[in-house]
Order: structure tokens, then sequence, then C-alpha cells
């Protein structure tokens, strides 16, 4: 139960800045912050505020964003959903990458390290050399977990800030204490820059440095938010069919059991991002409200 925990202890000061002020927010960041370092010392104080207290306080905050609108629902413009989902994939990278450049000796002890680490794996499972198939290469394979575990951090701690954020709105919401409508979530889009964005940081993750490996982590988080967009795409043109549950059960189950359906919702959010399927098959029914975008 420690990793659930650890991943949802933003939770309450998310549903502090949603439900009542971002100075409540602000508030409880300060006091967790203070209560670790009077604990833990002042070493756990500043991975805190990075990675999960200053984060939480950000979503928080440009979730209850608005701006006047007389077209708009209420008159206002709530900020998009889009641009939380982009947010949160810039505070993960942050997170993965000044970690990365706090580590001592840099990329070739950080490889290493993780060369160690897969030695010591497959020697605690008793797994022999040649047990995969092929002759068993630790430096190898030690370089391929260098390049993939920032990318994994990374979209991990993103999507425990959206469930975060996720669930402090239900709250706020239930208890009656939401100030901005609930938005359509099936409709949120992606700026046309992410995909500018995401070319660069793929490029910039083939080196082989810090930067390339922090790269590799924006890289992961992008994809990350245009398979959120696919899945998006799949709520959206699955609306009012008879079938919707079934197939989005299956969708969900597949995706978490297998995987690699997200890599295919990512490239539907990113096809749908040039050709806006959603707009095409909802032409009829009209456009989506302001606060929906």
């Amino acid at each position: 139960m420690a990793a659930p925990l650890f991943y949802l202890s933003p939770l309450p000061v998310v549903i502090a800045g949603i439900a009542f002020s971002p100075l409540a927010a602000f508030l409880a960041v300060m006091v967790a912050g203070a209560g670790l370092a009077l604990t833990f010392g002042g070493a756990a104080l500043f991975p805190y505020i990075l990675g999960l207290g200053g984060p939480a306080f950000g979503l928080s905050y440009a979730a209850m964003l608005a701006r006047p609108d007389p077209a708009a629902r209420d008159g206002l413009v709530w900020f998009p959903v889009g641009g939380l989902v982009l947010i949160a994939a810039a505070f993960s990278t942050l997170a993965v990458a000044v970690t990365l450049f706090t580590l001592g000796g840099g990329y070739d002890a950080y490889r290493a390290a993780t060369v160690a680490l897969v030695e010591a794996v497959f020697s605690s499972q008793g797994l022999p050399q040649g047990s995969l198939g092929r002759e068993y290469d630790p430096s190898v394979l030690g370089v391929l977990f260098a390049h993939a575990l920032p990318g994994l951090a990374a979209t991990t701690i993103m999507v425990a800030q959206l469930g975060c954020l996720y669930l402090a709105a239900r709250a706020a919401l239930i208890s009656g204490r939401l100030k901005r409508p609930w938005p359509s979530i099936a409709t949120f889009r992606l700026p046309a820059a992410t995909s500018l964005v995401l070319a660069v940081a793929i490029g910039l993750s083939m080196a082989g440095s810090i930067l390339g490996l922090s790269a590799s982590a924006a890289a992961a988080t992008l994809v990350c938010a245009y398979a959120l967009a696919g899945f998006a795409v799949v709520h959206a043109v699955t609306a009012g069919h008879s079938a919707r549950f079934l197939v989005l059960a299956a969708l969900w189950l597949t995706a978490l059991v297998l995987g690699w359906p997200v890599l295919a919702m990512a490239v539907l959010g990113f096809v749908d991002g040039m050709f806006d399927f959603r707009s095409r098959l909802a032409a009829g029914n009209g456009p989506p409200a302001a606060n929906d975008r």
C-alpha cells in the first residue's frame, strides 16, 4: 500500500485548492513540507515541493482559472482540460529532469548504476545467462533500462497527478464546492504546437546524456497526453451507441493489461489533432461549449 498512498498524498492539497482557495492549497503545501523537514530533515523538503506539493498547488490553481466571455457558459471560459494535461506533463518532466541533473557522476554513472541494478535483479532471481533465449548482456539491458526509466517515472507521476486532480474535482463536485462547471472531458484537445514540442523532445532524446534522458521523459509524457486524447476520441465517437460500455470497458482493460493499446490511442490522438475527427462526426450536434475546449 505504500506506493498508492505515496502517489495519492497530494490529493488533500488539490482538494484544498479546488474546493476552497489557492491560499488553502499553499498553506497545505507549507504545512506538509514543514512536517517532512522536521521529521526527516531538510533534504526531504525540496523533493516534496518539486515532485508532489508544488504540482498539486499548480494544477489546482490552474484548474480554477477563468476569464470573462459573454458567449461562454455562465459568462466565463475556464482553463481548458488539455492545458491541465500539459501542465501535469511539464511538472512530471521537470521533477525527473531535476532528479537526473542532481545525480552525481553524470550519465556514465547513471548508466553504470542501471547495469548494476539489472545484474542484481537477474542474480536475485537465479536467472542464468542465456535464459532469455540469447546471450545475456547486462550492459545492453542496462542502457535500454537507463533510457526507459525516466519516461516510465515521468508518465507514472503525470498519471498520478491527473488522477489526484480528477478525484479532488469529483470530491468538490459531490460536496457542492466546485465553482467551475464540470467539463466534457471527452472533448478536450491538445494545442497544435504540442506535436512540434514532441518532435523536438524525441530528437533530443537520442543524445546519450542527461539532457537526452530528460528529453525522453518529456517525450513520454507528451505521448501519454496524446494517448489520453485518443481515449477521449473513443469516448466521444461512441456516445449514444448501445455497445458503448462494452467497447470502452474492453479498451481500458486491454490497455491496462497489455499496454500496447496506449500507443495506438496516442496515434489516434495525434491524428485527431490534425484532422479533428470529433468535430467532423459531431457536426450535426453543434459546436462544443467554450468551457469544454
